[in-house]
């Protein structure tokens, strides 16, 4: 049998599109502007998409169990979740991540207009998550 969900690295544009278009237009916008802004904010980053569910992990498989990475992004129904798999420990003056769990926080996104208006502090926590993660 084979993987139940195989991972594309480095997707194209055109591969994330092609694995959630079934989300509808916005959330396909949403997610894209999203993952551009990780890629602005650090260009150097590696990462893989889900096949199937359409979840990019950003700096996938550094760390094993403990964590995939410093970063995921999700497409769901009606929004877009870029979540930090050590977001706990992240400084958040905006006060943007969201979640109770040990480690892990998420900023939920739901419209470009919202994008727009966090986009200082999603880029100010993807810096921090990168430097912890080195």
């Amino acid at each position: 049998a084979g993987d139940p969900h195989p991972h594309i690295d480095t997707p194209s544009e055109m591969d994330l599109r092609r694995i959630t278009e079934r989300r509808g237009p916005v959330v396909l916008d949403l997610y894209l502007a999203v993952h551009h802004l990780v890629l602005e904010t650090l260009p150097d980053l590696r990462y893989a998409v889900d096949a199937v569910d359409g979840q990019i992990g950003y700096d996938a498989r550094q760390f094993g169990y403990d964590g995939w990475g410093m970063a995921a992004l999700a497409p769901f129904t009606k929004w877009v979740t870029l979540g930090f798999l050590r977001g706990a420990l992240l400084n958040d003056p905006d006060r943007i991540l969201e979640g109770s769990g040990r480690l892990v926080r998420h900023v939920k996104i739901r419209s470009l207009e919202e994008l727009e208006a966090r986009r200082d502090g999603i880029r100010r926590l993807l810096g921090a998550a990168a430097s912890i993660n080195e």
